[in-house]
């Protein structure tokens, strides 16, 4: 009887610190759905007055992969659809790519999702290349401004639009997964450094909290922050920002 418990003790330690390596599996021909809502909260002060804004962006999104070669993935990203819903004491603005072309940041969101990103990705979500040329062409197209203004749009969306930039949030998005292999409540770390608008750092920290036939369940909590004495132009003006805080969020990975 000590034997056979003693038997249980040592299988159930093996099953415990079983060791899992979590890598895409990713199939050709194959679309993969990403749909992603980030809602931030920012509270400023404009000329002496406290106000607060809030911004929810959406997007709907999906992964085809066109190829596989040498473990590496060929992807067309193709966004279905994208918004901006901003609330502020003046009332709310919504800009949406299936938004009425009177408007012409609708449009402009329309042009955006008319071609698809062109990435390759290793199966850790590295990404290891990014073509997004077509999408930033026309992105102007059938918007009615003066020139003068609808040049300055389009080299500001352009240049937050840049290879470089993009590839930097996408990969915040797709490399969360462990190097090594690791066992249920073991964590790994991510940081990033986004250079858009306003420039911060997050520091990632993601868990293995659950397996079982069919997925992964992982947890991750964020540390925001900005660099001291951060400033940016907005509208031509310059402002100070400081940006500091958590995120937490959960994904379920098959």
């Amino acid at each position: 009887m000590k034997k056979s418990l003693f038997f249980i003790a040592i299988l159930f330690s093996i099953i415990a610190t079983a060791q899992y390596e979590i890598v895409y599996n990713l199939e050709k021909g194959k679309s993969y759905p990403q749909n992603q809502v980030v809602t931030s909260e920012q509270q400023q002060v404009i000329n002496g007055m406290p106000q607060e804004i809030t911004t929810i962006i959406t997007t709907e999104t999906d992964y085809l992969v066109t190829d596989v070669k040498d473990g590496i993935y060929y992807i067309d990203i193709i966004i279905k659809k994208m918004s901006n819903e901003t609330k502020t004491p003046m009332g709310t603005e919504t800009i949406t790519s299936d938004g009425p072309e009177s408007n012409a940041m609708n449009t402009i969101f329309k042009n955006m999702i008319k071609e698809p990103i062109k990435i390759t990705m290793n199966k850790h979500g590295e990404i290891l290349s990014f073509d997004n040329i077509a999408q930033l062409e026309g992105l102007t197209n059938g918007v009615e401004m003066p020139q003068m203004q609808l040049l300055q749009v389009e080299a500001a969306l352009k240049k937050e639009m840049s290879a470089e930039k993009q590839t930097a949030n996408y990969q915040q998005l797709s490399a969360i997964l462990p190097k090594e292999k690791v066992a249920v409540g073991d964590s790994w770390f991510q940081s990033i450094t986004v250079n858009s608008i306003a420039a911060f750092e997050a520091t990632s920290n993601f868990e293995l909290e659950s397996v079982n036939d069919n997925s992964y369940i992982i947890s991750s909590t964020a540390i925001v922050k900005s660099p001291d004495n951060a400033s940016t132009n907005l509208n031509g003006m310059k402002a100070n920002y400081s940006l500091s805080g958590h995120e937490l969020w959960y994904i379920h990975y098959r």
